[in-house]
């Protein structure tokens, strides 16, 4: 099977307010910067899908991929207004056209653009993986940031994605 990795909405607008930081931020980065080195080493593809909206408008600053991360003119950008990143947008397309079958996400955030677009490649049929500390959101007031995360590990892993570390997607001999 041919796979891309999937980078979800890690943008600048993101990571702006210390006061509201995204949970376990280092981290979070590290993880992804590691999968995006693999998959370049291994000369797979890398998408990156950027949401627009009121506060992430395109062409702006915060709209952009986060500096932190280790984006390359050559990846493939995508731009979003929803949750899912394939509805109304040319992920599909570039899916198809490059023979990808398998997809890995990781990025932000848990409760909604991961959980969705998890939700959505499954009910294309498409195989997917998300990377469990890979992915992650903010505290809100119903639930911590770790215990969202957590939750939607579970119910991802019970029907929607194959649910592994970055360790083991950077060990694993695919």
């Amino acid at each position: 099977m041919k796979e891309a990795l999937i980078v979800i909405d890690v943008q600048e607008g993101f990571f702006v307010d210390p006061d509201d930081s995204v949970y376990n931020e280092t981290s979070l980065i590290n993880n992804i910067n590691q999968l995006i080195d693999w998959f370049r080493k291994h000369d797979k593809p890398i998408i990156f899908v950027r949401h627009i909206d009121e506060d992430l408008v395109k062409g702006t600053k915060l709209w952009e991929v986060y500096s932190k991360i280790h984006s390359e003119p050559t990846d493939f950008y995508i731009d979003k207004h929803t949750p899912d990143a394939f509805f109304k947008t040319k992920l599909s397309n570039i899916l198809t056209s490059n023979n990808i079958n398998s997809i890995v996400i990781a990025g932000l955030q848990t409760e909604y653009c991961i959980d969705t677009t998890c939700k959505s490649a499954f009910g294309k049929g498409i195989p997917t993986t998300l990377i469990s500390d890979g992915h992650s959101t903010y505290d809100n007031s119903f639930m911590k940031a770790d215990k969202i995360i957590e939750y939607h590990n579970k119910i991802i892993k019970r029907w929607f994605a194959q649910l592994i570390t970055t360790n083991q997607m950077i060990t694993n001999s695919r």
